[in-house]
């Protein structure tokens, strides 16, 4: 994959759509690769674009069109992003956590269980995520 990337005069865009689609595929694909909970993840972390370009190989590769498939796209085409609904400015006003490397790391595990739980975080799994 390097040596094809090297070798013809790729976009840093493209370099980096085809370096995802390498990575992912080079990895054991399982059933849950492919649920709507994974996908969601590739969303929120990669962008709609890898998004589909990993469906669309995932067709491309099989030897036959399966309709779940087909389905996923058109749900994710339209699906908006999930945005993280706590931001620094937040915690550093309801909890008083100084700016710094501590807020970044209690913003990382909140984003964490967030992306883990669907999207979805309640307010007591943030004050254990902070008290900690």
């Amino acid at each position: 994959m390097d040596y094809f990337i090297y070798k013809f005069n790729l976009s840093k865009k493209d370099q980096k759509r085809l370096l995802f689609l390498n990575n992912f595929f080079s990895k054991k694909i399982t059933s849950t690769s492919f649920s709507e909970k994974n996908l969601n993840k590739i969303l929120y972390f990669n962008g709609r674009e890898a998004l589909i370009d990993v469906i669309y190989f995932k067709i491309f590769k099989s030897n036959k069109v399966e309709s779940k498939l087909i389905k996923l796209i058109k749900i994710f085409k339209e699906k908006d992003i999930p945005v993280l609904p706590l931001k620094a400015d937040i915690l550093m006003e309801k909890y008083q956590i100084p700016e710094g490397k501590e807020l970044g790391i209690k913003l990382k595990a909140i984003e964490e269980i967030w992306t883990n739980n669907n999207f979805k975080i309640s307010e007591k799994e943030v004050q254990k995520i902070v008290s900690n």
